[in-house]
Order: C-alpha cells, then sequence, then structure tokens
C-alpha cells in the first residue's frame, strides 16, 4: 500500500485566551500559528482556566495537507497515520475536511485557517455539518509512543481519487467538534508529531490501497485504468455477462 505524507506546511493554530467557551470554539481567527515544531503536545487541545477573574478558555487545531493530484483509480481504503507524543494523552481527534491552506494548498497556513472547516457551523455541534474524514479517538486510547490510526471516511477516499488536494483539521472530538463547553477548570488534549520531524520515520501520512480493476485488458482499455462498468466500480464486479 503507498504512503502520502503531509506536507512541511502542516502546524496548529491556537486561539487568544477567552473568557467564554462560545469566544474560543466559534472565533473566526486564531491568536497564533506555528508551523515549524517538530512536535507538539497540544496537537488537538481544550482547556479552561480558572482563577479570581473568571474563566479563561483556550482550543488548539492542527491542519494538514496532501498533495492527491497523484493518484489514479479508486481509492478502495485510507488510514491516518499520527505518530504521538508528550502524554498525558487524556484528549479526543477527530479528522474533518477543511479550506485552510487558501483551500489548494497555495497558502501558508493563517491565523484565520482556525475557522476554516467544510460545514462549520457556529453555536452547534458539527456532528451531520463538518465532512468528516475519519472515526474518533478519546481518552486514553491515543499512543505517545508510535502511530495512531484514524480510519478514512469515503469523503475522504473520494476526495483522494478526484481532487488535487486533500486538506486536513485534526480537532477535539469531546468538547470541541460537538461544542460541549467544559465544566471545570482542565486541559484535554493529545500531542503529536509534524511533518519538521528530522526524518520521514514519525511523521504524518496516510495509507491507502487503489483497486487493481480487471486482470485484462477491456475494449482496449487497460484494467489498471478502468474504475467503474455503467456507474458500478470494478471492486464491486466479480463478473461481466457471466465471464
Amino acid at each position: 500500500m503507498p504512503n502520502l505524507y503531509s506536507n512541511t506546511g502542516d502546524g496548529r493554530v491556537q486561539t487568544p485566551m477567552a473568557p467564554a467557551w462560545a469566544a474560543a470554539r466559534d472565533a473566526t481567527s486564531g491568536a497564533s500559528v506555528t508551523t515549524s515544531n517538530t512536535s507538539s503536545a497540544y496537537f488537538t487541545e481544550v482547556s479552561r482556566f480558572g482563577g479570581r477573574g473568571g474563566n479563561q478558555y483556550r482550543i488548539n487545531r492542527s491542519f494538514m495537507y496532501f498533495d492527491t493530484s497523484g493518484i489514479t483509480g479508486t481509492v478502495t481504503a485510507a488510514t491516518i497515520k499520527i505518530f504521538g507524543c508528550c502524554g498525558p494523552a487524556d484528549g479526543s481527534v477527530i479528522a474533518v475536511k477543511s479550506t485552510a491552506f487558501g483551500g489548494d494548498g497555495g497558502t501558508a497556513l493563517a491565523a484565520s485557517d482556525y475557522s476554516r472547516i467544510d460545514g462549520f457551523t457556529t453555536g452547534t455541534s458539527l456532528a451531520g455539518n463538518a465532512t468528516d474524514y475519519s472515526n474518533t479517538i478519546t481518552s486514553s486510547s491515543w499512543s505517545t509512543t508510535g502511530y495512531n490510526d484514524l480510519t478514512g471516511t469515503s469523503d475522504l477516499r473520494t476526495d483522494m481519487q478526484n481532487d488535487n488536494v486533500v486538506i486536513i483539521c485534526f480537532m477535539d472530538y469531546t468538547n470541541d467538534y460537538l461544542n460541549s463547553a467544559l465544566g471545570s477548570a482542565t486541559t484535554l488534549n493529545y500531542g503529536a508529531y509534524y511533518t519538521d520531524y528530522t526524518s520521514t520515520s514519525r511523521d504524518p501520512y496516510i495509507e491507502y490501497t487503489i483497486a487493481t480493476g480487471y486482470g485484462d485488458i477491456v475494449n482496449g482499455v487497460a484494467s489498471a485504468n478502468i474504475g467503474k462498468v455503467n456507474g458500478v466500480a470494478t471492486t464491486d464486479i466479480s463478473k461481466v455477462n457471466g465471464v
């Protein structure tokens, strides 16, 4: 199975300290952008800080983009691989479709990319609104010493085979994605490595599989170039006209 590595422009956007959950979670822009770290304890994060002056909230979201222009054929499986670090791992994560990096990977990650999530809706859960690219990982299921696997959805596979660039936002699932305000002072976070790591041994990547198609030429077309017959994916066809 081939591997598709994230671009070196990947990184995270952090909100300013905000006096209310909604002010942090629904902010249109972040306060800071980091694209040069090899790793961060705040790959995803939601925090509430208490004090005499009242509560303060902070959120981190990470963004990556992948050049998918070289993919031909039908993507039948995809797994997003993120090497964890920096425990404790008490947060959560989901990968969702984003329009950061200018929407096409043509610009650097910006503070305004914080809210550039496909289908993002303020004041409500993203369930049913955002385009989910993965399953979720929650609580201590996150490894801080190896790769974590996020199983790609059909939306991710479709975009990988149809679009030249796939852009992903990694965000806290339990509170940020579901828009559930933290009820007490705490920090819930996952740590991970980015592509600036000195080798590819801990770099984020997508492991994917391409359908092999038919074993023979059909009407002069090579099997590798046949994805569907009458709208049906070749992977779902065992015979044509009984042959």
